[in-house]
């Protein structure tokens, strides 16, 4: 992730981003300033810098000429983060979700993020037991989640190095850039962090299941 993309996810433009930067580095600025120092044409400095103004990215400093200052980064994080938390809530409050998939959809999940974000919900939602196959580099990724989880449910690893995380079953063996995610033997999730197969279908969380158990009694035959 760059600057570009973390503004534009709390709702700013590339041209406010530039504008807002270009003020946090120079200080007070008109708009004639800022356009000349950021290489944005007049007009949308402008426009972007009454944007900035209504987002809370930037306060108007009364006078002539009129100028602009940036709203200190801090402020303008917590602002944000107001404004994303009663967006959240409203959304929470007002979405109702009926188009519920079937019990035994196959859901293809394509994207590093979305991937990542569904192993942790899924390690976060577990009941009792849950089994993981990964390579070590990415199971570390979730200590603190499988942390939590193995305090008092039942945490089954498989991966090419030695886990350090307290309460689980770690078996060490070889593994690909496939990932394999097993919660309570009700879902499974599997593929790679670019495109991974998600499914409540019980026989294909049993049979990865059993494909799991037989490396499992292999590792310890071998060991």
């Amino acid at each position: 992730m760059d600057l570009l993309s973390a503004f534009k996810s709390i709702g700013f433009t590339k041209q406010e981003t530039d504008i807002y930067l270009t003020l946090c580095e120079h200080g007070e600025l008109s708009g004639y300033e800022a356009a000349k120092l950021s290489g944005i044409s007049r007009s949308n400095t402008y426009a972007s810098l009454s944007n900035l103004v209504e987002k809370g990215g930037a306060y108007v400093i009364e006078g002539q000429p009129t100028k602009y200052m940036a709203t200190p980064i801090k402020e303008l994080l917590q602002n944000s983060k107001t404004w994303f938390e009663k967006n959240i809530r409203f959304i929470e409050e007002n979405v109702v979700y009926n188009n519920k998939p079937q019990q035994e959809a196959y859901v293809t999940i394509i994207g590093y993020d979305n991937i990542f974000n569904k192993l942790e919900n899924m390690i976060s939602l577990t009941n009792t037991h849950l089994y993981f196959s990964a390579e070590a580099k990415i199971i570390n990724k979730f200590t603190n989640t499988l942390t939590k989880i193995a305090e008092d449910k039942k945490v089954v690893i498989l991966s090419d190095e030695k886990i350090l995380i307290p309460n689980i079953i770690c078996y060490k063996t070889d593994v690909t850039s496939s990932l394999k995610l097993i919660v309570d033997t009700t879902t499974v999730l599997t593929g790679t962090l670019d495109q991974c197969l998600f499914s409540k279908n019980l026989t294909l969380v049993q049979l990865i299941r059993e494909a799991m158990m037989n490396e499992i009694k292999l590792i310890q035959y071998e060991g």
